[in-house]
Parts: C-alpha cells; sequence; structure tokens
C-alpha cells in the first residue's frame, strides 16, 4: 500500500501547487497588484522593494488558499483516478474509499501544520515589516484601518486608543477614541477627530470629552477644540507596536483577550477571531472528506469542473461560516461552535458522502 499512497500524495503535490498559483493569480489580480504598482509608478519604489512587499502580502492570503488548494487537488486527483478507471481497479482490489482517503488525509495534516505555522509565525512578522515599509508610503495605504494600541507610560493611567486609520506622512492619527482608566476603573472617554504625538504630550484637536462616574454613567461631557495628556509613547513606536487582532498570533491574541477580560471589558469579538485562527487551518481536513466524496460520485468532470465545484464548495463553506460567527456575535452561539460550526457540518457531509458510496 506504500506504493498507492506516495501515488496519490505525488499526484495531490502536483495539483496542490497548481492551485496555490492560480488561486494566488486570482486574490492578487485585483488590489494588491493595483496597490503594488502604485507603489511603483508613482511612490517611487524599486523593484526589488516591490517585490518584497508582494511576498509579505502573502501570508495574510495563504492562510486562506491553502486550504481552498487542498480540495481543489484532491477533486483533480480523484477526478482523474475515476476517469481512468483506477478507483474501479482499487476497488476490486478490495481497496475502500475509506482506505483510498488516508493519503489525501495525511496530506491535509501537513498543509493544516504549514498553515498554523504561516498564521502563528509569518503573518506576525511579515505585518511589522510591512508597517515599516508602510511609513514611506503617501496616505498610509499599507497601515491598516481599525487598529488599537495601549498607552500605559503615565503612572497610574492606562490608556486604550481605538483609532481608525493613521497616517504615517503626517503623523496623524484619524477618528480616534481613547478610554483613560485608572485604579479604580473607567473614567472618561474621549472622542477627536484626529490627534498627534508631540513634545512628550498626545494632543487631541476637535472632539468631547466624556467624563465616568463610579456606576459607569455618564456624568458631564465636554466639547474641545484641543486637549493634552502626558505620555512617554512617540508616534513611531505606535506604528510598530499596533496590530489589528488578526494580526497576533494566537497565544497573543489569547494573552489580550485576558488582559480585557481582567480590567472587565467586553471580549466576545476578539474571542471569535481566536477561535477563528483554529478552525481555519483544519478546513483543510474538511474539504478532504468533501473532495474524495464528491470526486468519486461525479468521476467525469476535468480541470474546469473540478475549479468550479471547488469555487461552489468553498462559497457554500464561507456562507455557513458567516452565518456561524454571526450567530455567535450576537450571542446565539459559543464563539467556538459558531467559528466552526462550517467544519462540523463540513465533516458529517463529507463523512456522510462517503459512507454512502462505499455502501452503493
Amino acid at each position: 500500500m506504500k506504493v498507492l499512497d506516495k501515488y496519490i500524495l505525488k499526484q495531490s503535490v502536483a495539483n496542490f501547487f497548481f492551485g496555490v498559483i492560480l488561486f494566488v493569480i486570482l486574490v492578487s489580480a485585483g488590489d494588491l497588484l493595483f496597490r503594488l504598482a502604485h507603489l511603483w509608478l508613482q511612490e517611487g519604489f524599486s523593484i526589488g522593494e516591490v517585490i518584497k512587499i508582494f511576498f509579505l502580502s502573502l501570508p495574510s492570503l495563504l492562510i486562506y488558499i491553502l486550504p481552498v488548494s487542498v480540495l481543489l487537488s484532491v477533486l483533480l486527483t480523484v477526478n482523474r483516478m475515476s476517469s481512468d478507471s483506477e478507483i474501479i481497479a482499487l476497488r476490486a482490489s478490495g481497496v475502500s474509499f475509506r482506505r483510498l482517503t488516508i493519503p489525501f488525509f495525511l496530506f491535509s495534516l501537513w498543509v493544516c501544520a504549514g498553515t498554523i505555522i504561516i498564521q502563528e509565525v509569518c503573518l506576525p512578522w511579515a505585518s511589522v515589516e510591512l508597517k515599516e515599509i508602510g511609513e514611506r508610503v503617501s496616505g498610509g495605504e499599507l497601515i491598516p484601518e481599525n487598529t488599537f494600541f495601549r498607552d500605559d507610560s503615565e503612572p497610574g493611567v492606562e490608556r486604550m486608543f481605538y483609532v481608525k486609520m493613521i497616517d504615517p506622512e503626517k503623523s496623524l492619527l484619524l477618528g480616534v477614541v481613547v478610554q483613560e482608566y485608572d485604579e479604580e476603573g473607567l473614567r472618561r472617554i474621549i472622542n477627536a477627530q484626529e490627534a498627534f504625538n508631540q513634545e512628550g504630550k498626545w494632543v487631541f484637536k476637535e472632539g468631547i470629552i466624556y467624563e465616568v462616574g463610579e456606576g459607569g454613567e455618564i456624568e458631564r461631557m465636554i466639547r474641545f477644540e484641543k486637549e493634552e495628556v502626558a505620555t512617554a509613547q512617540s508616534m513611531e513606536e505606535v506604528q510598530k507596536v499596533q496590530k489589528k487582532p488578526q494580526e497576533m498570533s494566537f497565544l497573543e491574541l489569547k494573552n489580550f483577550i485576558g488582559e480585557e477580560r481582567s480590567r472587565g471589558r467586553k471580549t466576545e469579538k476578539l474571542e471569535l477571531i481566536l477561535w477563528q485562527k483554529t478552525a481555519f487551518p483544519f478546513a483543510s481536513l474538511v474539504f478532504v472528506l468533501v473532495g474524495v466524496s464528491l470526486g468519486i460520485v461525479s468521476p467525469r468532470s476535468g480541470k474546469a469542473l473540478g475549479i468550479g465545484l471547488s469555487v461552489l464548495i468553498v462559497f457554500a463553506y464561507y456562507v455557513i461560516f458567516s452565518l456561524g460567527s454571526t450567530l455567535a456575535e450576537g450571542g446565539g452561539l459559543s464563539p467556538f461552535w459558531g467559528t466552526w460550526m462550517a467544519n462540523i457540518m463540513g465533516f458529517a457531509t463529507g463523512g456522510g458522502l462517503l459512507w454512502w458510496k462505499e455502501k452503493n
């Protein structure tokens, strides 16, 4: 059986890399390539720098592309074996469909492990590298929106900044909301159109301050044109350390959630992102079961139909995934069950199809 496993794995690997290249081209053909062309033609970046930015952008794409490429690989491999009557020959030799699935599962475990490594190691590192490069970009195109960071440089005071956008060229924070805490809890909320760091101070322009009482109620609202608070944090440090939850590793995000809970803050959305980090890599295993089952059921499909079937399956998967995430975000499901609902349904569907084909 080792010969059979090597034979299947060899074809699966070739089809997998075909899928990776195909989906990278399809996904990056729009916004990413446009941005890269803009950096080269209008921002004065060299070809080498543009290529570096492209490869640094790949980890965020590969997290989703690798499981989909596993699905395409399985469909193409099983379809070709079925169309050449190899599946019939194996069945006549006593090889069950479940035994046939083993090399595909082995391959998907490797891809799952690779996806986790990219997500936990490569993505956080690449995001930091991109931010450093993004300091040169006009308008902050490589700086992500809706980011947050903490400033606890002033003794006895902690400030949590929520920022819609960062303009690195002007060193401005745009659309800023700051929650200010002392030892007794939340004390005030600063909402400003923009903020900047100047001579050891955060300077807020055109906003509102909400002073919060001990019971958590708003006691007073103050409008201002300019407000200043002390800090030992520089703008350069902010741009280097800021991370979206999606860019954190599982451990970083888990620790951050623990810190947020200890301060009495809501963490449902962060927990949803945390469990998404476990659900996406294991989608490779789901797609193996579904791919083998459908590949056997539809043995005469070619490459084009295999690609189309992959797109339909992935679309159905992400519809269920989005539904589960929405239910979890609304409190109808726990974050774990909300993010894993698509995987569980995929395992059940693929396993059911394989069992049905085995019996018929």
